[in-house]
């Protein structure tokens, strides 16, 4: 989404120079307000300590739950920002409906092919995984996507409604699982050890 509206941005400041050339040696948009508007958008959608709910902020304190590179953290994995991105412009007109029914929407949107999301044992969800060759894909961006509108909610308002808390948790569980975590092969523990980072927040959250 973020790399969509920049391109588009710097797309249209391009082609409008181009145009110009006959006319004018400079194009409609500077490039230094091009440049801020990519500042400030990346920072709307990239969530920052410093822009964090002062509860976050106390349990969130560490630069990896604001990573946008690990895949781990909670805005790190594509799917993970995108949600993030698209929780915030819907909470903006949906502040009394539950996120749940944000993360169903952005599910559906995605066209990914959908499980029981309150489900942990491997055994109940090995079909699932065994659909396609991106059953796995799926899994973690839909795990991803729970745990996103979770801290994303944590981020911007400073709590987390029981209902999406309850799905995070049971995500994170689900990832810790034998059968999931050993698909990380080499990487197995460190995951481990940043998905109970993640779980120990969520206990934490009042």
């Amino acid at each position: 989404m973020r790399i969509f509206i920049i391109l588009s941005l710097l797309l249209a400041s391009t082609s409008c120079g181009l145009m110009q050339k006959e006319h004018s040696a400079k194009p409609d948009i500077p490039v230094d307000t091009i440049k801020n508007i990519i500042k400030t958008m990346d920072s709307d959608y990239s969530p920052t300590f410093e822009k964090a709910h002062p509860n976050a902020k106390r349990l969130m304190n560490d630069e990896f739950f604001f990573s946008v590179i690990e895949e781990t953290a909670p805005f790190g994995s594509d799917d993970g920002a995108d949600t993030y991105a698209g929780f915030k412009d819907w909470r903006a007109t949906h502040g009394s409906e539950s996120p749940v029914q944000f993360l169903h929407d952005q599910i559906e949107n995605w066209g990914y092919p959908q499980f029981d999301i309150r489900e942990t044992s491997i055994e109940k969800l090995t079909p699932y995984l065994k659909q396609n060759d991106l059953g796995i894909r799926y899994m973690t961006g839909i795990d991803a996507a729970i745990v996103a509108t979770a801290f994303g909610q944590l981020y911007l308002e400073g709590s987390i409604d029981h209902d999406i808390k309850d799905l995070a948790k049971v995500s994170i569980k689900r990832e810790l699982s034998p059968g999931i975590l050993k698909l990380w092969e080499e990487h197995a523990d460190a995951r481990q050890t940043k998905l109970n980072r993640l779980m120990k927040v969520l206990d934490d959250v009042k």
